[in-house]
């Protein structure tokens, strides 16, 4: 963690400042969600200040999970007009915002995996074959987000979660965004130009 910190200064400055404006201004609205996204988003910070050690995410990666983190406490905290941001309808009555956080969220995880499999597997191994491995990551922390708001709904007040209906569709982002980052993710490496040892090789 020290070392993420340390190395991106700015981003720990901003993850922090929205991430405590946004408990203190749910804790004060009496939010119920408040502690899930307390608990979900710093959870997810400190896994990828764990995993940087070894991945070294780009400034493309760390910033958009950032913004996802952002997006999401935004979505279920801020309310306009009496109903939080998530619940808010951009076209038709299905396509709210919180299936776009979604598509943005889970394609930036699914690039996080892509650097982390390659940092793992190293320079050699095929892209489309990374880029695969990252599209099933993307998928199955989707999957694990879905069924922690599933056990949310279980419990009493109000979690804004949604139904059935809001979970299929939600996979629906999940899997899309997830596929876009993979197609994605070799470009943007041959793009970038880096060159990725594998773990355990010595950095010069």
């Amino acid at each position: 963690m020290r070392l993420l910190i340390t190395q991106r200064r700015m981003l720990a400055i901003f993850f922090v400042a929205y991430y405590t404006i946004l408990l203190v201004y749910g804790a004060a609205a009496g939010a119920f969600q408040t502690i899930f996204y307390a608990v979900f988003v710093g959870g997810a910070a400190l896994l990828v200040a764990q995993l940087y050690g070894k991945a070294r995410f780009g400034p493309v990666v760390l910033w958009g999970l950032a913004l996802w983190g952002l997006a999401h406490m935004a979505g279920g905290l801020v309310a306009i007009g009496g109903t939080v941001i998530y619940e808010h309808s951009l076209v038709g009555g299905e396509f709210r915002f919180d299936k776009i956080v979604h598509f943005f969220g889970f394609g930036f995880a699914t690039l996080a995996a892509y650097e982390l499999v390659r940092r793992t597997v190293g320079q050699n191994a095929p892209a489309r074959s990374v880029a695969i491995t990252a599209a099933f990551v993307g998928l199955g922390v989707g999957a694990v987000n879905e069924t922690i708001e599933f056990l949310i709904t279980l419990l009493p007040g109000d979690s804004n979660v949604g139904g059935f209906s809001n979970t299929g569709w939600d996979l629906v982002a999940n899997a899309l965004g997830a596929a876009t980052a993979a197609l994605m993710a070799p470009r943007l490496e041959r793009h970038s130009g880096a060159s990725v040892a594998p773990l355990g090789t010595a950095r010069g």
